[in-house]
């Protein structure tokens, strides 16, 4: 078993992939939050906001008329902080409340409606008010910054009415004792004089630079609402698609295949069409000229590449898992060796889920089994599969293409090609329990060897590796193994599959990848988009130039 694969995002590719695949939740989320929070935003009562701005002067009379620095001034953050922690005062809120003429309004609501906000580039204080009524919320601002300055003189000026209160009577007692010819009472008149000065410049210290016009809408807002739900939806959508990633244990990519099972990469097959799995249609049938059909054409010069220094005749091809898309593409395969001029052999083998018949028509009839078991010959059970020639007709268009490849393969129209098909042939009810003998039964491996003896090459539909041991005993009868993987296996049995393929008696070409699509980084266009192949006549092509 190979080293475990990293399975962290290397490049920016790896990203967009990322956030391809887990596009719906990256879309989901936003649209969930901006609508929730949109209807949210309209449930909500109405809020108005209105603000007065109030000039803090930080100058120090104090410093200027005695000289001595006032150290609380160096910080003017500090300073305002301070102002905007004295603008909260309980007594302050009261007398808002009673001065705002608003009807009902207490304190508290004054300051649970109020917010402080110092400025960070002026000595400004702004006083906001958050109300129903926008009138009201103007009117509670400028009170609030009308009573602020006074509040703010009344303690700026208290202790200098103090000091003015005592100096009076101390002049007064002067007077009364006739004592204004001395030096003290001369001391005192002027001590009085600066205090009066300081108390008139300090009462103006605070003033209403800009009082409320009125208030602006708060809420609801639901567009602005909208918006940053559907930002944050954005940011939680982006966090849960990594998350999911990393917690998600399938595979994603064909370079963790690749190191897990030391294999190569043989090709890409897309899933197919709707309209094909509704009606168990092959793309190499229905749409041969369409760009899917062109990744089979691929995959077969890939494998004739791969088996050249072998030269295999006999090439089973296997998966994991049952639902990887086995079936389809071994199909789809051996269409497109038979147009390419190979005398082709299709046998199923995986006798306990059949389905290869349904792909070409519809009934039972004999096959592998009754060949085995000797109720009949091989040339009786072997059927013949005639392949319409690929025209311009043959232009992915739907209906008519499907119409045309059902007359074919009844009989209409012409055949180009042949290919040889065996089915499973009449199993018996009790048929699960004799699978393994009958794998083992020698009388197969003549099977194998007389079809590989008539063809060019015979390919093998056989059961999934993981799901029963039929597969392992089938690599001791053939020349080589193919192995289809969907895109998405846990690594777990990733893991299982590389000891598995490590056993095989057979050597394994590589694998071959199904369930691709764009999300996962790849395309299958030629010039003209993603699948769609212009297949035009010479007559056409001259036309369109004219």
């Amino acid at each position: 078993m190979r080293e475990a694969y990293s399975n962290r995002p290397a490049a920016l590719a790896d990203y967009v992939v990322i956030l391809r695949r887990r596009k719906w939740i990256i879309l989901v989320l936003p649209a969930i939050a901006a609508a929730s929070a949109y209807a949210v935003s309209h449930t909500q009562s109405p809020l108005y906001r209105a603000t007065a701005e109030i000039l803090v002067n930080r100058s120090s009379i104090v410093s200027a008329v005695s000289g001595v620095t006032d150290p609380a001034l160096g910080d003017p953050r500090r300073f305002l902080t301070t102002q905007a922690s004295i603008a909260r005062s309980p007594e302050l809120a009261s007398r808002v409340a009673s001065a705002a003429g608003v009807q009902g309004l207490t304190a508290g609501e004054v300051l649970g409606a109020s917010s402080i906000t110092p400025r960070t580039d002026a000595d400004l204080l702004d006083i906001s008010i958050s109300w129903a009524n926008p009138a009201d919320a103007a009117r509670i601002a400028n009170a609030y910054a009308r009573e602020f300055t006074r509040y703010k003189t009344e303690l700026d000026t208290q202790r200098i009415n103090d000091a003015l209160r005592t100096l009076k009577t101390r002049i007064k007692a002067l007077q009364a004792q006739r004592e204004t010819g001395s030096t003290s009472y001369s001391i005192l008149v002027q001590e009085q004089s600066q205090l009066e000065t300081i108390g008139t410049l300090l009462a103006n210290n605070t003033s209403v630079l800009q009082p409320a016009a009125g208030g602006a809408k708060v809420r609801p807002r639901p567009v602005r609402s909208a918006i940053l739900g559907g930002l944050l939806g954005a940011a939680l959508g982006l966090g849960l698609a990594f998350l999911a990633e990393a917690l998600d244990r399938r595979v994603r990519s064909e370079s963790e295949i690749e190191e897990t099972l030391g294999l190569p990469l043989i090709g890409r097959v897309p899933a197919p069409a709707r309209h094909l799995r509704d009606a168990n249609g092959l793309v190499m049938l229905a749409e041969p000229a369409g760009a899917h059909a062109e990744s089979f054409r691929k995959l077969k010069t890939s494998i004739d590449f791969l088996n050249l220094d072998r030269g295999a005749r006999t090439i089973m091809v296997t998966s994991a898992l049952p639902r990887e898309g086995k079936s389809t593409t071994i199909a789809n395969l051996a269409v497109a060796f038979a147009r390419g001029g190979r005398k082709v052999s299709l046998v199923d083998l995986d006798l306990r889920r059949p389905f290869l018949h349904s792909f070409f028509y519809r009934g039972e009839g004999r096959g592998i089994w009754d060949v085995v078991v000797g109720h009949d010959e091989l040339a009786g059970a072997l059927r013949s599969i005639a392949l319409p020639a690929v025209t311009s007709a043959d232009a992915p268009s739907s209906n008519g293409s499907r119409r045309r490849t059902s007359a074919a393969l009844d009989g209409g129209g012409e055949a180009s090609s042949i290919l040889n098909f065996l089915p499973s042939g009449t199993i018996p009810s009790s048929g699960a329990d004799g699978v393994g003998p009958m794998l083992e039964n020698k009388q197969l491996d003549a099977v194998l060897a007389d079809l590989a003896a008539q063809s060019d090459l015979v390919l093998v539909d056989a059961p999934p590796l993981l799901a029963v041991d039929d597969a392992m005993v089938l690599t001791t009868k053939v020349d080589a193994v193919v192995v289809v993987l969907h895109i998405g296996i846990p690594r777990p049995l990733l893991s299982e599959l590389a000891r598995q393929l490590d056993a095989s008696r057979a050597p394994v070409l590589g694998f071959i990848l199904t369930g691709v699509t764009e999300a996962d980084g790849y395309g299958y266009g030629y010039g003209y988009g993603p699948y769609s192949y212009d297949v035009q006549t010479k007559a056409e092509r001259s036309a369109k130039s004219v």
